[in-house]
């Protein structure tokens, strides 16, 4: 039976080193890091709330102490000795302060780029209109042929 358990335990680490070799470490946080913390919000159509437009963090937040090793006791800045709870390392994410405000590029809006001219054409539309093949269309309602037919 002992030697049933042993060899469970060895199969059992082994498992865990090929799975670990495909995980992400978890990152490493210090006593007086920001972070904010993710939450989850849930819809409730009752108080017209969508999880849609709610926030996905709150933060920022001071980190007090490690509890256990991917897990966190957090502050809230304002009152940095009072904790606010501890939370799982998945659910905090680094507040970096280093950050503009201000977006890297300038937002454009979205529509059909500006057509851009060849020498030798020009922006302007002559009076008359085209038709799609290229062609000067011709309206029937002024061709000298319709007025003849057109009854009195």
């Amino acid at each position: 039976m002992a030697e049933a358990t042993e060899i469970a335990e060895m199969q059992h680490d082994l498992r865990k080193e090929c799975d670990d070799r495909k995980r992400r470490r978890a990152p490493n946080y210090f006593c007086g890091d920001r972070v904010f913390v993710t939450t989850h919000h849930l819809s409730n159509a009752a108080k017209r709330r969508t999880t849609k437009f709610m926030p996905k963090r709150y933060g920022y937040y001071i980190i007090l102490t490690q509890k256990q090793p991917t897990s966190y006791v957090i502050a809230n800045p304002d009152n940095p000795n009072e904790p606010v709870g501890a939370y799982h390392t998945s659910a905090l994410k680094v507040y970096k302060q280093d950050e503009s405000a201000t977006p890297v590029h300038p937002l454009r809006k979205r529509r059909r780029p500006r057509k851009t001219y060849t020498f030798g054409s020009s922006p302007r539309r002559s009076g008359r209109r085209r038709n799609q093949r290229g062609g000067l269309g011709q309206s029937h309602f002024l061709s000298p042929s319709y007025q003849e037919m057109a009854p009195r």
